[in-house]
């Protein structure tokens, strides 16, 4: 299992690549921050590990 993330553009933060695949867009989680993170700004190698390997993503 890899572990995939993306940083916010605008602040930094960093989120699970698994929270933006199971979302597709969401507002950035960081404080004061307006971003919208998408699960298209991942590489598209990373995208298509996380589609593959779903059972290993999985959110409790």
């Amino acid at each position: 299992m890899r572990i995939i993330t993306h940083s916010c553009p605008d602040c930094g933060t960093i989120v699970a690549g698994n929270i933006l695949e199971r979302r597709r867009t969401m507002k950035c989680p960081g404080l004061d921050c307006e971003a919208v993170l998408r699960f298209a700004d991942l590489d598209s190698d990373d995208q298509t590990y996380i589609t593959e390997n779903q059972e290993k993503y999985t959110l409790d």
